[in-house]
């Protein structure tokens, strides 16, 4: 048992401490508890329904007992009073009413995380819930970024200060430091966070894990003095929060990164051939709706396998992650860059037409030809440099199939050409004979 009121105490005769170590089931009468706990199997509730409590002189007595399903699997909320304590029902009815509250909207953001697909959109559902459920208070969510060396604030409710920082670092927090729930009021012995603005006379602090490592944290603090009753009772509901919330990024986290791992190449980083096939797909369909372009640029390496060969096969794995990460640094925010297999490369580029495709193709290729590729040890390997076939939507081809020929075709145009250039696709290309409709005969 988490909380008892004096009454109740007075009521069973047992000390706070002997009640701190008991479950609720110790207490019930064992002809009793077939009435009260199976109710709140598979989610339904018990409310208001008598039972005997076994009192510290081994006595029975009468008391209401209300149980609610908790938001976390196996858990459950217990209530209970006696009827000589009026006050303690009152208060009891009060704050059934609040859980109610906060199970479906805890039930409403478990569900909405769970259909979250970016933490992005995560992020919006924390702050629109958040302040649903800990209205009473001011507070912030905050994520671990992706180098683990920072936090950064997602989601505030409560007080609004313009220009408040928005990331700190995971030190400044006791909870982060110490991996467990961290409080402080002014009487106790906890010390004070450094990421708040001013100082609160009191806080809580609760980190947020995941399969074995810090998400990030739920704080959350009063600016003006408060009652003890009060303010554990709304931190009990903050903890249950940061246990929702915790479930529900780590499931969105491995849910990414299931994702990341379909869509991205695992050398480079860049999306694969099926996620470039899927893109310039959907873009195409956009085009259409839109009337615009769609620019290809199909890049190969050139004299790869003659450069594996003579400086290894880790120096090559490291040309071609150098190339990626030029790629990310060349391009647009809305262009895609993607490896298509081996060390061929394409970019897909939506609403580009062809003037724009191909000064992009030159830019990319003069940056290449920049790239210093060196060994561990600073010595200097040879040079590469790229062929490139560019072709547009809808002059070279208006399927993918037709398009991703024309650019591949260009390609092979500049390899015969030299290498190191860029050709433009020249026309639409039909498709091989082999993929031609039968034609009916006469």
């Amino acid at each position: 048992m988490t909380m008892a009121s004096q009454g109740w105490k007075r009521f069973s005769g047992y000390s706070s401490g002997e009640l701190s170590s008991m479950s609720f089931l110790d207490l019930l009468h064992p002809d009793d508890r077939d009435r009260i706990v199976p109710a709140a199997g598979g989610g339904s509730m018990t409310l208001g329904v008598q039972g005997r409590v076994r009192c510290a002189d081994g006595t029975y007595r009468v008391a209401e007992w209300t149980v609610l399903p908790a938001p976390k699997s196996g858990a459950l909320y217990v209530l209970a009073y006696a009827h000589e304590d009026s006050a303690v029902k009152e208060s009891l009815v009060a704050e059934i009413g609040q859980l109610h509250k906060d199970i479906d909207t805890l039930a409403a953001m478990r569900d909405n995380l769970d259909m979250c697909l970016t933490m992005l959109e995560a992020y919006d559902v924390i702050g629109r819930f958040c302040q649903q459920v800990m209205e009473e208070y001011p507070g912030e969510v905050w994520i671990t970024n992706a180098s683990r060396n920072l936090l950064e604030r997602v989601a505030r409710w409560g007080e609004r200060s313009e220009g408040a920082l928005a990331t700190t670092e995971p030190h400044t927090c006791w909870a982060m430091r110490g991996g467990r729930s961290h409080s402080y009021d002014p009487g106790g012995s906890g010390l004070q966070c450094g990421h708040f603005e001013s100082p609160p006379t009191r806080s809580l602090c609760i980190p947020l894990k995941g399969s074995g490592e810090a998400l990030g944290m739920l704080t959350t603090w009063a600016g003006s003095y408060i009652d003890d009753t009060t303010w554990s009772a709304y931190l009990r509901r903050v903890a249950t929060m940061a246990e929702v919330l915790s479930m529900g990024l780590a499931n969105l986290g491995l849910r990414e990164s299931l994702r990341s791992q379909s869509i991205r190449d695992p050398l480079t980083n860049l999306f694969n051939r099926r996620y470039m096939e899927e893109t310039l797909e959907r873009e195409l369909a956009r085009a259409v709706r839109h009337g615009a372009p769609v620019g290809l640029i199909m890049l190969d390496v050139d004299n790869f396998k003659r450069f594996n060969d003579e400086f290894g096969h880790r120096a090559g794995d490291d040309a071609l992650l150098k190339i990626g990460a030029l790629f990310t640094k060349t391009i647009r925010a809305e262009d895609v860059a993607c490896r298509y297999g081996g060390e061929e490369f394409t970019v897909i580029m939506p609403g580009a037409p062809l003037e724009a495709t191909t000064q992009r193709a030159v830019e990319i290729g003069r940056a290449v030809k920049e790239i210093v590729f060196e060994e561990p040890s600073g010595a200097r390997l040879g040079d590469l440099s790229l062929s490139m076939g560019v072709a547009v939507f809808p002059d070279h081809g208006d399927t993918l199939e037709v398009l991703v020929r024309a650019a591949d075709m260009a390609m092979l145009a500049a390899k015969q050409a030299g290498r190191a250039c860029v050709r433009v696709a020249e026309a639409v290309v039909p498709p091989p004979e082999s993929q031609q409709p039968d034609s009916e005969a006469p």
